[in-house]
């Protein structure tokens, strides 16, 4: 199977690769927007499956059917912060649409620069979304490396898995921009929504199993179907707010927001996208349920392999579960690598366009300002995977102090778009106080206050500082 999964792998990378030829084909022209953004021509289908790939990574995939192994029933909780990333994305995205097309916005900085004319908020803002977004690459391709090692049964080594991946990563999206990266994503939604939706089918026939399951909790482990205690309840509460509200902002997200061919558009992927943590979470949550029996008996295998494990198992039963198998492997690989390149593209046009557009290179055109966007990409992927080449490294603090910063650009765009109260002025104090604390917290060590995520006490403080210093400093 391990052989079988490689030659998978090869054919689907190489698949990657012709995508990228035939997006640089179907190019416009050189300019920032064709390249960053498709030049805005996304329609309603590609959005959605861009944004369904951009929203749920292999952390995702792989985390929930871990969690419900270990904690039971109550983590269904993790349908909410999924749920609420969309309902974030609708309470601020059909307004900056319409502005984004009236001014041609390419970066997230672009609103930052409209809005509040400010150029220090709009350089620790940026700064803010290129530390996290640094740190979720990284994450990205190590997460690769460990990926194709583990479901090739070390036929591939963890940093040949890397560099490989990353090389024709970089390929395809240098080739083709945002149009082959959404290109991309749709053939990614496509075979996750047809391996998870085929393995619900394999899984929901069988009642007495499951019934069976029920009993055996019951008997061998009663507190996986209680209700989480109510300190848990008010820390997955908070959680869902800091994850919700962060990764609404994140810069491919917004910049999706950008690409969208039109208004109406969007609001049809956004509708659709309500029903995607439905389809995609309770599959893995009935995924979580089933194994619960295996992982008690397996003691040497960790909760964090509950997905690739219950795929090994499901794909020995029958042919059709091998091919579903196969189709959910590949997608996995597919959800980190489309996570990797949106995260890539985005970074390059905030550095390009925002920061060197601005000192260095402000004189020249756009078209050099793409084709360095470019040579900044090369750039950054290979720093990256140098990092990520060290195994040892250890990434799950630092992805907390991701969401923790990331959540404090969250008032640039919530409040920017609906309240003409805040000024620049009360928005750069607000910005500074939340990442203050978000950023001295981590280091302290500490988590949660009162059980609540730092990262949103530290969001409150910066809408809170927000109102106060706009009050006290009107423009």
């Amino acid at each position: 199977m391990s052989t079988l999964i490689v030659i998978c792998i090869s054919l689907y990378l190489l698949i990657l690769i012709s995508i990228g030829l035939i997006a640089h084909k179907k190019r416009q022209s050189n300019s920032m927007k064709d390249h960053y953004l498709a030049g805005g021509s996304l329609g309603a289908f590609v959005l959605l499956l861009t944004l369904y790939a951009t929203q749920y990574s292999a952390n995702t995939l792989l985390v929930t059917p871990a969690e419900v192994a270990d904690k039971g029933l109550g983590m269904i909780l993790i349908l909410g912060y999924l749920t609420f990333i969309v309902i974030s994305y609708l309470t601020f995205a059909p307004q900056l649409f319409r502005i984004s097309k009236k001014r041609n916005f390419i970066t997230p900085g672009d609103w930052f620069d409209y809005r509040f004319r400010l150029p220090s908020l709009s350089l620790i803002a940026n700064f803010v979304l290129i530390i996290a977004s640094l740190n979720f690459l990284l994450a990205q391709l190590m997460a690769m490396g460990h990926l194709v090692n583990g479901i090739t049964d070390g036929q591939i080594p963890y940093r040949a898995g890397v560099i490989f991946l990353a090389l024709v990563m970089i390929v395809y999206e240098t080739l083709g921009g945002m149009r082959a990266v959404a290109w991309t994503d749709v053939a990614q939604g496509i075979m996750l929504f047809i391996g998870l939706g085929g393995l619900f089918f394999i899984l929901l026939p069988d009642l007495e199993g499951l019934t069976n399951i029920s009993k055996w909790l019951i008997k061998n482990e009663p507190q996986k179907i209680n209700l989480p205690d109510p300190n848990f309840q008010i820390y997955w509460a908070s959680t869902v707010l800091m994850i919700g509200l962060g990764a609404a902002v994140y810069p491919q997200a917004i910049q999706r927001i950008y690409a969208a061919r039109s208004l109406k558009a969007l609001k049809r992927s956004m509708s659709a996208m309500v029903f995607m943590p439905l389809f995609t979470v309770l599959i893995l949550f009935l995924i979580g349920i089933v194994s619960i029996p295996h992982f008690t008996a397996i003691e040497k295998i960790s909760h964090d392999a509950v997905l690739p494990y219950m795929l090994e198992y499901w794909g020995s039963q029958s042919l059709l579960g091998l091919i579903l198998t196969l189709m959910v492997i590949i997608g996995l690989l597919a959800a980190i690598m489309s996570t990797a390149d949106s995260v890539l593209l985005s970074l390059s046009s905030i550095i390009s366009k925002d920061i060197l557009g601005k000192t260095i290179l402000k004189d020249v055109s756009e078209e050099q300002l793409t084709k360095t966007g470019k040579i900044l990409s090369w750039i950054i992927i290979w720093v990256m995977v140098f990092f990520a080449l060290n195994p040892k490294i250890t990434l799950f603090r630092t992805i907390e102090l991701k969401m923790q910063i990331l959540i404090q650009t969250a008032p640039l765009f919530l409040l920017g778009v609906h309240s003409k109260k805040v000024t620049s002025k009360g928005m750069l104090i607000g910005l500074s106080i939340g990442f203050a604390f978000a950023v001295g917290t981590f280091f302290l060590g500490l988590k949660t206050i009162a059980g609540i995520q730092v990262g949103l006490i530290a969001f409150f403080l910066n809408v809170l500082g927000c109102y106060v210093f706009s009050y006290l400093f009107k423009n």
